[in-house]
């Protein structure tokens, strides 16, 4: 995102009259980074930016730049020494044509000449939400108003807000003078503006606001871990490179000196990191993406001193974890989050959390509200109380995970790495597909899953007891679910699916006695209440894993989308211990319709749209075209928060659209194994293709499924 900007003046300190008296918690300030590519495509010559550019005058581009923004808010400036005109840049990508030329004038040329960056301020450092208040008098007196998100028309009763002072608390706030973000607007920082003059208006009118804040944490190489410590701030004193755990950086084997030392600065330049203040990973604890750290300050420090460094070795894909107000996940209250959560009192949970289940993922946790005061970063894994996370209280009161920036490709590779030796050494091998059987005389000690999920086997073939493996790191046998005289000897991976998670057990043979659906893991069906003697299985959605014993220990058996009618027989068990569906990653595809050899579609513009047209085209390379499946929703590439609908009664031929994914009840989809794509809200409804002559022939329709209709067949392909 880049908006232009008006020039507006920054009110420092000195010249603020009035104070914000808020008490706000320890800030946890984020680095920041801008890749630029002097050309379009993020082509041309590429230049890393970590913090503020006094002077990019001789820079050379061209007439369009791209932009990438991984951390942080940014202004970018016409003059050096952030003078003259703005342009806001947020997180993400954009490319840029010269923004300066907005200013000239009509019939001056129609091409956008070559244009130069003055200089370049990271503006938005912290998590915190926006927040900005606006005053009906100057110096921050008469009635309030606070805001803490976008609002594209303030007037009331057709009479726009006015503002004679302001107070920017957080963020980095664009204030129109008209609704509907129309016009350019001023850009305010943090601080305060105490008359209009401060941040150049002539008109107290606000019609229209929009704040640029910070997303999560990301880690761009989770796989290449490198830091480059320093003694002293700015980078300054001796300095060493550490890519592992560092126990006590005051050891001279872990410094490289005789002295005494402690990291004063640090570049993070792959992987995620945790500091700590004491020796051992304890004490106050720091949250370290990749970056620049120039002393104490930037890392949220208490004090002047960083004694220990751990790498975060957990994979930081499909993000998920469970709060439970009591201790040990006893009964009570709990919630289960899959993105950042500024205030856990908006998810009807309270700031009291005794123990953390971290299903996926790598998360933070903080003790103030808007991601504030001290925070836990928390593995893969569980913790039964407070204390396993490192605090000495029960409260938490926001929380967010820590993302993997993903490269452009949306192609998707599953991919194994077996190694001779425990914690990844000895010889290794890498495999994409299926093996029937390993090379000759290869006996895996450890493994790395870098994509998909696999099923290893102790028998040829595919043959004899099965683990299934997901995303991550196994260091040993034991942590592969095996035992240490185990000899894994053929593998596979896990197929795709395009279903919700759904299995019914059952106490009798053939579906018969008492049935228990469930559509989420068990970690003890006995614990949890349920009977755990099983003799018939029935899978409707999603693949799932069976294991013998609770938490998921024991032998353990792959089941995708089937029916086991005498579950004895199948597994030689009369019971099931715990269970849990096959957790997958997004996949992006194309969706091919079999016989009319053309692809699923909507318009390019459809997020501008009220419902967007669904319809089979001609093969394209546009986003419009890439499909992906997330909790039930078929969504597309460029429309996130829309999904494939069906709007009113669902009689036979009425037409699918993208409509707001918001709309109730939930409108989901399976995609079954003969290619059919079929509605989980209307019975024996599928995809279809309307056809005929008429001009709206291509659009996608819902009919019944029939084998006569050779449109209602579909080819998913994977990118």
């Amino acid at each position: 995102m880049t908006v232009l900007v008006k020039e507006a003046k920054t009110a420092s300190r000195s010249e603020v009259q009035f104070q914000d008296e808020k008490n706000i918690l320890k800030l946890n300030v984020r680095p920041g980074k801008i890749i630029l590519y002097s050309e379009s495509g993020f082509g041309g010559q590429r230049r890393d930016i970590w913090g503020n550019i006094t002077d990019a005058t001789l820079w050379l581009l061209s007439h369009t730049i791209s932009i990438r923004v991984v951390r942080g808010g940014w202004v970018m400036y016409e003059k050096p020494r952030f003078h003259g005109r703005k342009c806001v840049l947020a997180e993400g990508d954009v490319e840029i044509s010269n923004p300066w030329t907005t200013y000239h004038k009509e019939g001056e040329g129609t091409e956008s000449p070559p244009f130069r960056i003055g200089s370049l301020k990271r503006v938005v450092r912290d998590y915190r939400i926006p927040e900005i208040s606006l005053f009906s008098e100057e110096n921050g007196e008469g009635e309030k108003q606070k805001f803490t998100d976008s609002s594209e028309d303030t007037r009331n009763q057709g009479q726009p807000l006015k503002a004679a002072s302001i107070i920017v608390h957080s963020g980095l706030w664009l204030v129109y003078s008209k609704p509907f973000f129309d016009d350019d607007p001023y850009v305010l920082e943090p601080g305060g503006y105490p008359s209009l003059q401060s941040w150049g208006a002539k008109d107290p009118s606000i019609c229209s606001m929009h704040p640029i804040k910070l997303g999560s944490p990301v880690v761009e190489k989770p796989g290449e871990p490198k830091a480059l410590i320093y003694e002293r701030p700015h980078f300054q004193g001796c300095s060493w490179e550490v890519s592992r755990d560092i126990y006590d950086l005051k050891k001279p084997e872990n410094n490289q000196d005789s002295k005494m030392l402690t990291a004063g600065s640090l570049r993070i330049m792959g992987g995620c990191w945790v500091g700590y203040e004491k020796e051992g990973f304890r004490g106050h604890q720091y949250l370290l993406e990749e970056g620049e750290y120039y002393d104490w300050t930037q890392w949220g420090g208490y004090n002047e001193e960083l004694v220990s460094l751990r790498l975060i070795r957990t994979d930081f894909l499909d993000p998920a974890l469970v709060l439970f107000e009591a201790m040990d996940f006893e009964d009570g209250p709990s919630k289960e989050l899959n993105e950042a959560l500024p205030d856990v009192e908006l998810a009807s949970f309270g700031t009291t959390t005794q123990s953390i289940h971290v299903l996926n993922g790598v998360w933070v946790a903080y003790e103030g509200k808007n991601f504030t005061g001290e925070q836990y970063v928390l593995e893969k894994g569980v913790y039964r109380s407070c204390e396993d996370w490192g605090a000495s209280n029960c409260q938490i009161s926001s929380v967010q995970p820590v993302l993997q920036v993903r490269e452009h490709s949306l192609h998707f590779v599953s991919k194994i790495q077996l190694f001779s030796d425990p914690d990844f050494l000895g010889s290794h091998v890498s495999f994409e597909e299926d093996q029937a059987s390993l090379p000759e005389l290869f006996v895996p000690r450890s493994c790395r899953v870098n994509g998909g999920s696999w099923i290893l086997y102790d028998g040829q073939h595919f043959e004899g007891e099965q683990h299934v493996l997901s995303e991550g790191e196994y260091p040993t046998l034991t942590s592969m679910g095996c035992l240490f005289t185990t000899a894994i000897c053929s593998l596979k991976k896990v197929p795709l699916f395009f279903s919700e998670p759904s299995i019914f057990l059952h106490g009798l043979e053939c579906f018969e006695g008492k049935e228990i659906e469930l559509n989420g893991e068990v970690r003890s069906l006995q614990a949890e209440g349920f009977n755990n003697h099983v003799l018939s299985v029935r899978v409707k959605g999603g693949i799932w894993v069976l294991c013998e014993h609770s938490d998921f220990r024991g032998r353990q058996w792959l089941l995708e989308r089937m029916e086991i009618t005498n579950w004895l027989t199948y597994s030689g068990l009369q019971h099931v211990g715990s269970l849990y569906p096959i957790r997958q990653k997004r996949i992006y595809f194309r969706i091919k319709n079999a016989e009319l050899k053309s692809f699923l579609s909507v318009p390019d513009d459809v997020e501008d749209m009220k419902a967007g047209r669904v319809l089979v085209s001609e093969p394209s390379d546009k986003s419009s075209s890439v499909w992906y499946y997330e909790e039930g929703l078929l969504k597309n590439q460029v429309a996130a928060y829309m999904s494939l609908q069906v709007i009113g009664p669902a009689g036979k031929g009425v037409k699918v659209v993208l409509w707001s994914e918001n709309r109730m009840p939930r409108q989901t989809w399976r995609i079954d194994s003969f290619g059919r794509i079929c509605s989980q809200m209307f019975e024996d409804k599928v995809l279809d293709v309307k056809g005929g002559i008429s001009y709206d022939r291509d659009h996608a329709i819902l009919w019944d499924a029939s084998e006569e209709r050779p449109t209602q067949i579909w080819d998913i392909q994977v990118l």
